[in-house]
C-alpha cells in the first residue's frame, strides 16, 4: 500500500491503477524528498521513492514497476537531462480534444515523465467580450480550462497556455468584427490600441483559467507583418523594430497579469535573413537582446533537421539573443492520416544530443495538426515515449518495456504499424521529411489525378494491401481501448489499395481503346472504391468523436463526401463513354505531368488538401 501520499498523489495513483495496486503484493511504499533526480529503493517489505520534484511522481511509479520486475532488494535511479519535459497539443486545426481525451493523454504522458503540457489555442478558447473570437470552433470555456488545469495538476503536469498575439489568427480575423485589428492575412495590426485591448482580454481570460503563470505568446511565422493595413496607414518601417515594439507592448500586458513569457524565435531570424529560419551564419541584430527582458524565454523549433551541426549552430545563434532557450522538437502527425513516429525518433536522437551539450533545461515535443487534424493524437505515443526515455535515461533501451506501462497496455512495435502506410516504395523507413503520399493519393481525383505520375502501379497497391494485413495482425493483439485506431488505418489502406492506381488503369484502358476493361472499372472497381470510402468515413467519424468535439468534423465530411461524389462522377462519365453517349473522356486525354518538375516516379510533399484535389481555385474567386 502507499503511505503518506499527498491528496493529489493518491488521486494520481487511482488514475494510473484503476484496477487497484495489487501488483505491490503487500509492499509498503512511501515518498521522500531527494536532492536530485528520482530513486526507488526496495528493502524487504518496504519501498521508498525519492523525488527531487513532486512532478516526477508518475515517472517514479514507472521506476518502481521496473524495480519490482527485477525482484528482491534493489535500488534504481534516474537523473533527467532536462528539468522540464513538455508536450504541445494543437487544439486549433479543427480538432478540439474533449475533456475525456485530455485526461487519457495526461495519464499516459505523466507516467512517461512529462511535467508540462502546452495547450495550443489560436482561437479555441472563449473571450467574453469577443463573441466572434473562435465562433463555432468548439473553443474551451474558462470553466472547462479550469477543470483541465486541475486534473493536469493532480497528475503532476503544469498546464500552460500557448496562444497567438501576432499571427496565426486567421480564423478570427476572417470576421468583419475584427477588421479594425487586421493588418494582412492572419496578422494583427501592430501599434493599434484596439489590438492591445484584444490582447489584454486574451491575457485576462488566461489568467482566470490557468493556474500556471507561464505563457507561450506565439509571434511566429508573421511573414507579412507591417505590409498590409499597417503599410497603408504608416508607410514602410523597419520590420524588425516593428516586431520588437509589438513584443514590448505584449510583454507589458503579460506582466500586468503576472505571466512569464516565452515566444517562438523564427521571426527574429526571418526578418534578418529575408525569410530563412535555419540560417546558421546570419548576423543577429543586437537590438533583439537589448529589447528582450532577461526573464523571457526563446523557443527554438526544429522538426526537420537531419544534421546535428544545424542544432548546434542554431543554439549558438539563439544564445546571442537570449539566455533562456527552450527547444521544441516534433512528434509528426501533421501531414495527413498517418503518424510519423519513425522520422520523429530519428531526428529526436540528434536534437537530444545537442540539447544535452548546450545544457538546455526545457524541451517540449510538438503535436501539430495542420490542415485538418486528420491524424489521431494518440498515434504518436511511441514518439512521446521515445523522447521521455531520452530525457530520463539518455537513451532508448527501455522504450519497449515502458510503453505498455504508460499507455494502458499498448505495445510499442504494434503502435509503430500505424506509420507503415506512409512507407511506400518511394518513401522507405524512416521516411523522408514531410513526404506524405498517403494523403495526396487518398484525396486526388479519380479521373483528374494530379499524382498519377508518382505511382508505380506494380508495387503501390501491394504495399497498401500488406499494410492492411500487418495492421490487422497488430490490432488483434492490441487492447480493446486502442483498437479503433487500427480499424481506421486498416480501412484507409483498403481505400488506397483500390484507389492509388485506378487513375492509371483508366488511362491505360482508354488509350488502348479497351472498352471491356473500362466497363469493368465503372461497374466494379469504382463502386467498390465508393464502398471502401463510405466505410472509412464511418470509422473516421467514430475515431473523431471518441477523441474530439464535433466541431471540425464538417471539414472531413466535405472532403471525403466530395471525393465520394467525384468517384460517382467518374463512374457516370466512363459509363457514358462505354455506351457511346459521349465521344471521348477529355479528362483522360490530358498528358500526365509530375506534380513538380523532375519528380516523376518519386513521392513528394504537398501540404494542403486544396492543392491535392484540383488545379481549379478553391480558395478565392
Amino acid at each position: 500500500m502507499f503511505l503518506g501520499l499527498t491528496t493529489a498523489q493518491q488521486k494520481a495513483v487511482e488514475q494510473y491503477y484503476p484496477q487497484g495496486a495489487g501488483f505491490l503484493h503487500g509492499l509498503d511504499v512511501s515518498v521522500e524528498k531527494a536532492e536530485k533526480g528520482i530513486s526507488v529503493q526496495i528493502e524487504k517489505q518496504r519501498a521508498v521513492i525519492r523525488l527531487e520534484n513532486a512532478k516526477f511522481f508518475g515517472r517514479a511509479l514507472l521506476l518502481l514497476e521496473d524495480a519490482l520486475s527485477l525482484g528482491g532488494e534493489v535500488t534504481l535511479s534516474e537523473y533527467p537531462c532536462y528539468q522540464q519535459l513538455g508536450l504541445l497539443l494543437d487544439c486549433s486545426r479543427n480538432a478540439v480534444p474533449t475533456f475525456e481525451t485530455f485526461c487519457k493523454l495526461i495519464v499516459c504522458i505523466s507516467k512517461m515523465g512529462y511535467t508540462a503540457l502546452q495547450l495550443y489555442m489560436e482561437d479555441t478558447y472563449k473571450i467574453e467580450e469577443y463573441p466572434y473570437f473562435g465562433y463555432r470552433r468548439g473553443g474551451y470555456t474558462p470553466d472547462q480550462l479550469r477543470k483541465m488545469d486541475a486534473f493536469a495538476a493532480q497528475m503532476g503536469v503544469e498546464l500552460i497556455p500557448a496562444v497567438q498575439t501576432l499571427a496565426h489568427l486567421g480564423q478570427s480575423l476572417r470576421w468583419k468584427a475584427f477588421e479594425d485589428v487586421l493588418d494582412i492575412d492572419d496578422i494583427l495590426l501592430v501599434d493599434n490600441e484596439k489590438t492591445y485591448q484584444l490582447i489584454d482580454a486574451m491575457f485576462r481570460t488566461l489568467a482566470e483559467s490557468f493556474s500556471s503563470r507561464q505563457v507561450n505568446i506565439g509571434m511566429d511565422e508573421a511573414h507579412l507583418v507591417g505590409l498590409g493595413a499597417y503599410l497603408k496607414q504608416h508607410g514602410y518601417q523597419d520590420r524588425m523594430q516593428l516586431m520588437l515594439r509589438h513584443f514590448e507592448r505584449v510583454y507589458q500586458i503579460a506582466q500586468k497579469y503576472g505571466f512569464h513569457v516565452m515566444l517562438w524565435s523564427d521571426m527574429f531570424f526571418r526578418l534578418a535573413t529575408g525569410g530563412e529560419y535555419y540560417s546558421t551564419d546570419c548576423a543577429v541584430d543586437p537590438s533583439i537582446r537589448q529589447t528582450l527582458p532577461g526573464d523571457v524565454s526563446l523557443i527554438y523549433w526544429d522538426y526537420y533537421s537531419e544534421d546535428r551541426s544545424v542544432y548546434d549552430a542554431m543554439f549558438h545563434k539563439h544564445k546571442e539573443m537570449a539566455d533562456d532557450i527552450v527547444f521544441a522538437g516534433g512528434a509528426w502527425k501533421w501531414t495527413g492520416f498517418c503518424p510519423g513516429n519513425g522520422f520523429s525518433m530519428h531526428v529526436a536522437d540528434l536534437a537530444h544530443a545537442s540539447c544535452v551539450q548546450h545544457n538546455v533545461q526545457r524541451v517540449m515535443v510538438t503535436a501539430w495538426a495542420d490542415n485538418g487534424a486528420e491524424c489521431s493524437l494518440f498515434s504518436i505515443l511511441p514518439a512521446l515515449q521515445y523522447w521521455a526515455e531520452l530525457c530520463y535515461t539518455n537513451g532508448s533501451e527501455k522504450v519497449r518495456a515502458h510503453f505498455p506501462r504508460c499507455c494502458m497496455g499498448a505495445d510499442f512495435d504494434r503502435f509503430l504499424c500505424l506509420d507503415e502506410p506512409q512507407y511506400t516504395p518511394g518513401n522507405p523507413k524512416p521516411g523522408r521529411v514531410s513526404i506524405n503520399p498517403v494523403k495526396y493519393l487518398f484525396y486526388q481525383d479519380p479521373l483528374c489525378g494530379l499524382f498519377d505520375a508518382h505511382v508505380d502501379p506494380a508495387t503501390y497497391p501491394a504495399h497498401f494491401s500488406a499494410c492492411a494485413q500487418a495492421l490487422a495482425l497488430a490490432r488483434a493483439k492490441t487492447p480493446e481501448n486502442w483498437q479503433y485506431l487500427f480499424d481506421t488505418m486498416i480501412a484507409l489502406c483498403g481505400v488506397l489499395e483500390q484507389k492509388c492506381s485506378v487513375g492509371l488503369e483508366i488511362r491505360t484502358a482508354y488509350e488502348a481503346g479497351d472498352i471491356r476493361q473500362l466497363d469493368l472499372i465503372c461497374s466494379r472497381r469504382l463502386p467498390a472504391l465508393k464502398d471502401e470510402l463510405t466505410r472509412f468515413l464511418q470509422l473516421f467519424h467514430k475515431q473523431w468523436l471518441l477523441e474530439n468535439s464535433a466541431f471540425g468534423l464538417d471539414v472531413i465530411d466535405l472532403r471525403i463526401g466530395g471525393l465520394i461524389q467525384r468517384t460517382d462522377t467518374a463512374i457516370q462519365r466512363i459509363r457514358a463513354y462505354v455506351h457511346g453517349e459521349i465521344p471521348r473522356l477529355e479528362e483522360v486525354e490530358v498528358s500526365l505531368l509530375p506534380f513538380e518538375p523532375d519528380t516523376q516516379g518519386r513521392d513528394i510533399y504537398v501540404h494542403y488538401w486544396h492543392k491535392m484535389v484540383s488545379v481549379s481555385n478553391l480558395c478565392a474567386n
